[in-house]
């Protein structure tokens, strides 16, 4: 089978092909930061191994991740919504967000799935989660996550198109 490789002349061209491609999963996040991972220090989302603790849901002891369909990592899953959530982050800073794409049909570690977000808040259409399917140590869970960050792709100076 051969795959198609495509080259963007723009970032506009990007956009307008993202527009209409609804098999794309992005993630914006603090200039410099990992896709995936929290900084161990970081006093603002407590973690542990670089995984935030409000994003899964942790067994008593702190150190298993528990299935769950709705908790996980966010990802935008239309340009609206991730333009919506570009705006937030840039709010208050110096540096622009980096934005990271993967598409939805990249296959994933076993014990993770894309979930799309079922709560009725209007800020959930477009909102999906990166889930954990299984029980798993956290230490599973990062190299999963490190796994994931390998496959996304880096939007450089998406700021000027959302």
């Amino acid at each position: 089978m051969k795959s198609e490789v495509m080259q963007f002349k723009s970032l506009v061209e990007l956009r307008d092909y993202i527009k209409h491609f609804d098999d794309f999963r992005a993630r914006p996040i603090r200039k410099g930061e990992h896709p995936t991972l929290y900084s161990v220090d970081d006093t603002h989302n407590p973690n542990t191994h670089g995984v935030r603790y409000r994003d899964y849901l942790f067994d008593v002891d702190g150190y298993w991740v528990l299935p769950h369909e709705q908790k996980g990592l966010s990802f935008s899953g239309t340009w609206k919504h991730l333009s919506g959530v570009y705006k937030m982050f840039s709010r208050g800073v110096k540096k622009t967000p980096d934005v990271y794409w993967t598409l939805s049909a990249t296959d994933f570690p076993p014990g993770l799935k894309l979930e799309k977000d079922r709560s009725k808040s209007s800020k959930a259409k477009g909102h999906y989660f990166l889930t954990v399917t299984e029980r798993m140590h956290v230490a599973q869970l990062r190299k999963k996550l490190l796994w994931v960050a390998d496959r996304m792709q880096k939007i450089e100076s998406g700021g000027k198109v959302l």
